[in-house]
């Protein structure tokens, strides 16, 4: 795996109208889960944005990372047999991470990642689609309304990414194999979300099973 501050990547690049539409349903998920969540563990990171806007709403927030250079709480690498310390933290968060190394590592890395929470998985992936997303905003309305026509692009194996192993929707990675493994992790999806103006970025916050605590 590539480490990100290897690839010229300009902060004012990275951080396009997309990438913040993520940043704000990032933020929004994690709030959504109230006071069951105080401690948090950012893994995967490239800027400090994210562990800021937490900061600054009074979570308490830890920042895991495989490049050093990033300088996190800790280093992390989630393709070995990595150890967390268990019930510390009340969610871990990892936005488009796991896709970056082989499925099967993302399946014992997924396992690894709900034996060690506390309460929640928030994640993203991405989900490889051919589109059609409709948006109508008057002034006379105070949301906009949406239309999205999605279609996995399952006769595809070419992840839209080229540091990606996978996507979701691609051939051989259906919905229904990440939603088993899942499951099989001892997770329960307690939300899954996609932003119809960028619907790349599928969105799950995971419970972890009464019986796995």
């Amino acid at each position: 795996m590539q480490l990100i501050t290897s690839l010229d990547i300009r902060n004012s690049e990275y951080l396009s109208k997309n990438r913040l539409i993520s940043y704000h349903h990032q933020l929004r998920l994690i709030f959504s889960l109230g006071n069951q969540v105080k401690n948090v563990l950012e893994i995967g990171i490239f800027n400090s944005l994210l562990t800021d806007l937490l900061k600054n709403n009074g979570y308490n927030v830890s920042t895991a990372d495989v490049d050093p250079n990033l300088k996190p709480d800790m280093i992390l690498d989630l393709t070995t047999d990595f150890s967390l310390p268990k019930d510390k933290f009340d969610a871990i968060v990892l936005f488009q991470v796991l896709e970056h190394f082989p499925y099967e590592q993302s399946e014992q890395a997924l396992k690894k990642l709900a034996i060690a929470t506390k309460k929640f998985l928030v994640i993203s992936i991405p989900y490889c689609t051919q589109y059609l997303s409709l948006q109508i905003k008057t002034s006379f309305s105070g949301r906009p309304r949406h239309l999205l026509l999605n279609v996995p692009k399952f006769w595809s194996t070419t992840p839209v990414c080229d540091e990606h192993f996978w996507e979701m929707g691609l051939k051989g990675y259906p919905k229904k194999r990440i939603l088993d493994s899942v499951a099989k992790a001892g997770l329960t999806v307690k939300q899954e979300y996609i932003d119809p103006t960028y619907p790349y970025h599928y969105f799950l916050v995971l419970e972890k099973n009464s019986h796995s605590i």
